[in-house]
Formats: structure tokens, sequence, C-alpha cells
């Protein structure tokens, strides 16, 4: 029986390096980010029979996230995808979506562990506990200082502050923590920093929570993986900048010199707003507070957070009533939403 595990955790925490070290193991699928199970969640999660029709409405999906997100190492075999019309319930056809993705790498690997890495599936773990409930989340997490310097020098279209970042730090911490509570014994907490500095050691921990038979060399299983990136992003997406930006530390060995660079890369202003906003939550995790800020900065920065705190509920509002809206509206929408983003971020480049 096929089993099917998520990685989870905010963006920019090392999510995209676990999955390609998990992927490099000989029964393992761990594919490109997708966002299909919660985007179709509410209209298919009861279905029990899927036609042709479901399936094409699904692989337009699929096309149009791969612009948002280029499947970079994999490509999707759509023919593949709308062919089996035998799918007799969701769970079903998540793992046919994901055998339609081809890893361009080992095209004829026989997947036995399905492993979904996307950082706002942190936001639907119930949904994706209740869809299966054998299924394992392994949380990425990352010094939160860390992750707001990682968004500040990346090329996305999301704000940069430091304000809007540590919030939605502390929200995944919360949403996250939330579920762990209920759930202890199907979600293991990963550090990236511990991933970078000892990731043999890592990958075996994970392995060993999922019931994954490993391969342990972990920079050897990697290198394949990291020499095709460099070449796909080279050759396809050289004008990208943030496709290369993405993509780079992924294409060299795995390094900590990542870890620590906030000291230098975040302003003292920038620092002391990580540390008042989530601060208290990242020490349980081992990121200490570095500084000592005064009674009336604290409050005026607390003050100031709540402003961009309403922002972000207002933003994840609107994705929740976009999520109950017909799936043929949705899916034309999101396609629709796609070319906007695509030419502005060709604008921007």
């Amino acid at each position: 029986m096929n089993k099917h595990h998520h990685i989870i955790g905010i963006g920019r925490s090392g999510t995209t390096l676990l999955q390609s070290i998990l992927n490099s193991q000989p029964e393992v699928w761990a594919g490109p980010e997708n966002y299909f199970i919660p985007f179709f969640y509410h209209a298919w999660k009861d279905k029990t029979e899927f036609n042709r029709s479901d399936l094409t409405l699904a692989a337009r999906f699929h096309k149009a996230f791969g612009i948002l997100q280029p499947y970079v190492g994999f490509t999707f075999n759509e023919t593949l995808f709308v062919s089996n019309t035998e799918i007799k319930s969701y769970q079903e056809l998540i793992i046919h979506t994901y055998r339609s993705f081809v890893d361009q790498l080992s095209p004829a690997k026989e997947a036995v562990y399905f492993i979904n890495k996307n950082p706002l599936h942190s936001y639907h773990l119930n949904a994706l506990h209740s869809i299966n409930p054998d299924t394992k989340f392994i949380w990425m997490m990352r010094d939160y200082r860390a992750n707001v310097n990682s968004r500040k020098n990346s090329v996305h279209l999301k704000s940069a502050s430091a304000y809007y970042n540590s919030i939605r730090w502390i929200q995944f911490e919360q949403r996250i923590a939330s579920f762990q509570k209920h759930h202890p014994n199907h979600l293991l907490v990963v550090r990236y920093e511990d991933l970078v500095e000892a990731p043999d050691q890592c990958l075996a921990k994970v392995c060993e929570f999922l019931e994954i038979p490993i391969n342990i060399n972990t920079q050897e299983a990697l290198a394949p993986y990291q020499a095709l990136f460099q070449h796909e992003v080279k050759t396809q997406y050289e004008q990208a900048e943030r496709m290369k930006k993405r993509y780079s530390d992924l294409s060299k060995p795995i390094h900590n010199e990542a870890v620590e660079t906030w000291k230098t890369g975040l302003t003292i202003q920038e620092r002391e707003v990580c540390e008042v906003i989530a601060g208290r939550k990242g020490s349980a995790y081992g990121y200490p507070a570095t500084l000592t800020i005064p009674k009336t900065k604290r409050c005026w920065i607390q003050a100031i957070a709540m402003l961009y705190a309403v922002k972000i509920r207002m933003e994840r509002a609107k994705d929740a009533l976009f999520n109950r809206l017909p799936i043929q509206l949705k899916v034309t929408y999101f396609e629709r939403w796609v070319l906007r983003i695509d030419k502005k971020r060709k604008h921007v480049a």
C-alpha cells in the first residue's frame, strides 16, 4: 500500500532542500510543490467517481501552477493523468496525480512512499489528516530571523517587511503547533540548522519517523539532482531572477553558510521587530533573542504589528472564501490570475 506524507512549515525554511534529499531515495517520490489538494478539497473530497472532464479541469490547474512555479526536475504527463477514469476517491486521485509528475532523473522509479512539500499546506492540516489519517508531517523549522532575512533577500511578490514576515512565522507556528498538540505522533520537527549541519543524521531521523528505507549518503544521492537544477535553471530560466535565486542553493553541495547571515543581513531595527514579535516563541525551538529592547519600543513595535496582523488575516479570509467557490470558476480565475502574476513578474525582472 502507498504511504502518503507531507513536508510543511513556512517557506524559506528548508522545505525544498528536504524534499530534494528525500526524492533521491530509491522508493520515494517527493515531487514538485503544488497546491492542488486544498484547491480541490471542498469540491471533491467526497467524490467517488472522476470522469475525463474532472481530470481535464485538474490538468488545467496543474499546467497553470507550472507557470506560477515551474516544475524543475519533473514533467507533468497530462496524457497519463487524464486517461485514468477508474479513480474512486480523493485519496486515489492524489496518488494518481503524484504518479503523473515524472521524475526526469528516474522516470521509471517505482515509488511506494509519496512526499508532498508545500508550505501553504500548513494551513490545511486537519483537511490533510481527514483525507488520510495515517499521513505524517515533517515540520521544517528555521530561526525566525533567518527566515525573515531569507524572505527579504528573495525575489518574491510578497512583502519583504520584517513585521509582515515575523507575524507570518508566528501564525505558521501557531497553526502547526496546535495540530501537533492533538496529533503528537503524526508530526516531527526538523530544524533547518540541524539539517544543513548533519544531513545524514537528519535524513535517518526523518526516514525512521516515516518508516522509509534509507540510502544514507545524502550528498552523493543529491548530486545528480543538484546538477539537474543547475542545468535546467541555466538553460530555461536564465532571465528569471526568482528561479535563479530559488534554486541556486539547491544546485550546490549542502552548506551551512546561511545559518547566521541574518546577523549582518538584517538591520538592528529589523532584528528588534523580529525579536519583539517572535522572540518568545522562537526561544522554545532553540533560537534565543540577542537584543535588549526597552519596554517603550516594544510597545510601539507591538502596536504596529497589530496592523500587519489584520492585513494578513484579511488575506487568509479572502483565500478561505476563494476555496469555497464553484470549482469551474476557481480554475478559470486561477488561470487568469497566474497569467497576470507571470506578466508582472517578467516586468519586474
